[in-house]
């Protein structure tokens, strides 16, 4: 009895040694095979938020160096490898999360987080599947899917690699990828393209995601999204504001005859497909779209851009240009009208997004402009009385003099009032513009018949 106890007891220890010795290499080939799950880090930029965590830090730097999530993911594509094929390997499918680096990867993680790092991204196609963003919705295989991962609804907009309204065609051996926060994800979209197969070294299979589905969106309200404005108006005047008050600045006022002013400038740029300043192509100009509204001030600015901005996401985009920038924060202006503008241009879903600001500025005459005026008053007070005193001398020809007289007359009466409105600082109005330039003519013919009236 006690040598079969001894036996068992030499056995189980040499059993245990044994397992030990093994272990690594034991769960090295389950890691390899993809039986075991190995712990993958997360950084909190916040690209495939919500399904995990993002570091609220508008610092990007901060934000990728901070771990967020730890999920368990499986090698892939795993399997056992006999002779140079590959046995029950894992099939990636739509939804599937994946972790992947390659030189794309390497290249954009350097310059952004000065480090090289793999992303995490969705599989939403694989090969042989036709991908299209149209709208703010991703088209799998010519049908809307149904993504309750993504961070807001309709929120897929194209980039350089796949643009809105084109279709793509997976070839085989890769995947598409996307984050799910997407206005805020570096993917298949952009510079990074598509994803090679042999690039990818872990999978979070769609079916192993229970834990992360309560964080999810309900998308039954999604597609009633679809063809409406992205922008609440009245929302990116607040958030402007707020920014213009931080910078100790004038609050702007808002003006409904610029939003008007806006909106007739937006229609225009998706008809024509005219998105320049000088509207050649449509002829609506800044100042015939301000004119058309009835609104009316001195001076006048545009900023404009095309996307499916929502308001945050707009003042930021505008922020971001020195010139936009530039114009928003400009203390010249007191007014603010916007409007977000629905239209197809080629065919495709588009959005332009137009403000248009308006102010007064005092005109500041020059010191001659006033004098020239003023000596203009004195010098036609002076001549008149006595123009009218050869009333009563033979030999003048009344019918031209009463023609000097008027001309005079009006001449004075028209140089009150324009020295009226510069002594007081006022921007002559387009009338009173005219009896400047009428001046200069009335100026000549009373000229003309002093001449007459001389050689009498």
């Amino acid at each position: 009895m006690i040598k079969k106890l001894f036996v068992f007891v030499i056995t189980i220890l040499i059993l245990t040694f044994s397992a030990v010795q093994l272990f690594p290499y034991i769960r090295q080939l389950f890691l390899e095979t993809g039986i075991a799950q190995e712990e993958i880090l997360i950084a909190g930029t916040g690209s495939m938020y919500p399904t995990f965590p993002k570091v609220e830090d508008k610092d990007e730097l901060v934000a990728a160096s901070k771990v967020v999530a730890w999920p368990q993911m499986k090698r892939f594509p795993g399997g056992i490898k006999l002779f140079e094929t590959n046995y029950f390997s894992y099939q990636l499918q739509y939804g599937d999360i994946v972790e992947f680096e390659n030189e794309k990867t390497r290249q954009i993680s350097q310059r952004k987080y000065n480090e090289i790092a793999g992303f995490v991204k969705r599989v939403i196609g694989i090969a042989d599947d036709s991908i299209e963003f149209r709208d703010g919705f991703v088209l799998l295989n010519n049908k809307i899917l149904n993504e309750p991962y993504t961070a807001k609804p309709r929120s897929t907009y194209g980039g350089e690699f796949l643009p809105d309204c084109k279709s793509l065609i997976v070839p085989s051996g890769y995947v598409l990828v996307l984050g799910d926060n997407r206005k805020a994800s570096l993917d298949s979209r952009h510079e990074l393209g598509l994803v090679a197969l042999s690039d990818i070294k872990y999978v979070l299979p769609w079916n192993n995601q229970e834990e992360y589905k309560k964080l999810w969106r309900d998308t039954k309200e999604d597609t009633l999204l679809a063809h409406t404005a992205t922008l609440n108006p009245q929302q990116f005047i607040e958030l402007l504001n707020a920014k213009r008050k931080e910078k100790k600045l004038k609050q702007y006022n808002y003006n409904a005859l610029l939003s008007v002013s806006g909106k007739r400038r937006g229609y225009a740029m998706i008809q024509t497909n005219d998105f320049s300043t000088e509207a050649s192509k449509s002829g609506v100009t800044l100042a015939k779209a301000v004119k058309e509204s009835g609104y009316h001030n001195i001076i006048f600015a545009e900023v404009y851009t095309r996307g499916f901005y929502e308001a945050q996401e707009l003042l930021e985009n505008f922020l971001e240009f020195p010139e936009t920038k530039k114009i928003l924060y400009s203390p010249q202006y007191q007014d603010i009208g916007i409007a977000a503008i629905l239209g197809e241009i080629d065919g495709c879903p588009a959005q332009v997004v137009v403000a248009h600001l308006g102010g007064y500025l005092p005109p500041n005459y020059s010191k001659e402009e006033k004098e020239s005026w003023t000596k203009l008053i004195a010098n036609l007070e002076e001549v008149i009385p006595s123009w009218r005193m050869a009333k009563e001398a033979e030999g003048i020809d009344q019918n031209k003099l009463d023609q000097l007289l008027i001309i005079l007359d009006t001449r004075l009466a028209n140089a009150k009032k324009i020295q009226s409105r510069m002594d007081a600082n006022l921007w002559l109005t387009e009338s009173e513009k005219k009896l400047v330039e009428d001046d200069k003519k009335l100026s000549e013919e009373a000229q003309s018949i002093i001449d007459t009236l001389s050689r009498r």
